[in-house]
């Protein structure tokens, strides 16, 4: 990372690694993950990957020789990845630097953004803005549970482990606690939805001018009608082999396009396809020969898509990649087919209606050219907004919904409240109604004995 951001130009005066990194790499966490889900393996995936966060996360808050270094550095602020590994939230308070979260997706009971689960999907979820009634009462159930659930990776309380000279915060409060939250979404891939003040949608922060590929490249790109992409991801590197075989068959039996294959460790070319350990994949995408992009759907490779203007075809695995292979289908930007359930034939058919016809192509299009309209780029915005806060502080973007204590946010108190009215008025009314019939009978039974005698 240090040696590619000084290719950019940034000087960095300090560089500082912690040793749990050597031990728990992410990248390796999610890609065993994604190897695991890519296998069928659902649960061991998510087991495999709440051990791992987890580990990694105990490790680094464990570092007492990064702590120091850290502290000595004396930092204004930070900018912390979002994901669910807590012990960055917890790093930040513990050195009492003000922070700013960046990441993919936004929990919204961490957020406290307004989520109406009528037409916004919970995210890691593959609904869409129209849903069925049933989609509909699943959607609220899935939200309720996030309501309900504890902060993963881990149960503990973090603050209260690792930074026992401050006072005790649980792990959502440490969260609620940035002054901004850099969003990299985009309403050109995402849904309408209420976002408070201290989120900036910044979608499309890796996407970026294609620059020219190398010769053998760019001769394979320009040999035939159409150029695709296919690629998935940096993190995945296997695939099952019944699944590579079928996806294989499919592009030898399409001859008038061309295929760039992320996968492998060597470069292989038959006929028509070129697989690569590594490709260029913006710059491919950028490459005027280029009609599809078939990706698993991560976050920053559909927003290259959309930036180049080149339609998809999704095979979403895990994590977010569901919620984003939705959207992108929804809005008209591809086909979403599953990675465990397809055949050659259906694969075909899809790479040439997707790739020889205007549907998809046109829709994809048009959001490039709202994309490239803007007068800011994503980079540019999301530092503004870090910018601002650092001179200026949080108070003008932070609303009070942050501060409230969870029973108040969510209306409890007041439900609480109401239902112990509607439950004391029913109580009176069936009091008096009580007291009223007895009364009237006891009347009715004097006036019948002042009859008789």
């Amino acid at each position: 990372m240090k040696e590619a951001l000084s290719s950019e130009g940034i000087k960095l005066s300090h560089s500082i690694i912690s040793k749990s990194f050597d031990k728990y790499y992410y990248e390796d966490i999610i890609r065993v993950t994604l190897e695991k889900m890519a296998q069928g393996s659902k649960i061991e995936s998510q087991v495999k990957w709440l051990q791992g966060t987890n580990a990694l996360c105990h490790e680094f808050m464990s570092d007492k020789k990064l702590i120091d270094e850290l502290n000595e550095q004396k930092f204004d602020i930070a900018v912390i990845d979002y994901a669910p590994v807590l012990c960055f939230t917890i790093m930040a308070y513990k050195l009492n630097v003000p922070f700013v979260s960046f990441g993919a997706f936004i929990d919204p009971t961490l957020n406290r953004v307004p989520l109406n689960p009528a037409f916004t999907p919970t995210f890691f979820s593959a609904f869409n803005d129209k849903m069925t009634f049933l989609e509909r009462v699943v959607n609220t159930m899935r939200y309720i549970f996030l309501v309900a659930r504890p902060a993963a990776p881990t149960l503990e309380n973090l603050a209260g482990k690792y930074v026992p000279e401050k006072p005790t915060i649980s792990n959502q409060e440490a969260k609620q606690r940035a002054m901004l939250y850099i969003h990299d979404s985009d309403i050109l891939f995402d849904y309408p939805q209420p976002l408070s003040p201290n989120v900036i949608l910044c979608g499309g922060l890796a996407a970026r001018p294609s620059k020219k590929v190398a010769k053998h490249l760019d001769t394979f790109a320009s040999s035939n009608k159409g150029l695709v992409v296919v690629s998935f991801g940096s993190i995945f590197k296997t695939f099952p082999n019944n699944t590579f075989g079928k996806m294989i068959e499919a592009f030898k039996q399409i001859s008038d396009l061309n295929f760039v294959i992320r996968q492998g460790d060597k470069e292989e070319k038959t006929d028509n396809i070129l697989r690569l350990p590594w490709i260029p994949q913006n710059d491919l995408l950028g490459h005027p020969r280029t009609v599809l992009f078939i990706t698993h759907c991560g976050r920053s490779g559909s927003m290259e898509a959309i930036y180049h203007g080149i339609p998809v075809i999704t095979f979403p695995l895990s994590i977010d990649q569901p919620y984003n292979a939705a959207v992108m289908e929804n809005k008209g930007y591809g086909i979403k087919m599953d990675l465990h359930d397809f055949s050659t034939e259906e694969l075909i058919t899809n790479i040439k209606q997707v790739a020889f016809t205007d549907k998809y192509r046109r829709n994809i299009k048009q959001a490039s050219e709202i994309f490239h309209s803007r007068p800011q780029t994503p980079a540019e915005r999301a530092a503004y907004y870090i910018d601002l806060v650092a001179k200026h502080g949080d108070k003008h973007f932070r609303h009070v919904g942050l501060d409230m204590p969870w029973y108040s946010f969510y209306l409890f108190d007041v439900m609480s409240f109401l239902l112990s009215m509607t439950l004391t008025s029913i109580a009176v009314m069936y009091l008096v109604f009580r007291k009223c019939k007895r009364h009237f009978i006891n009347r009715t039974v004097k006036d019948k004995t002042c009859k008789k005698e």
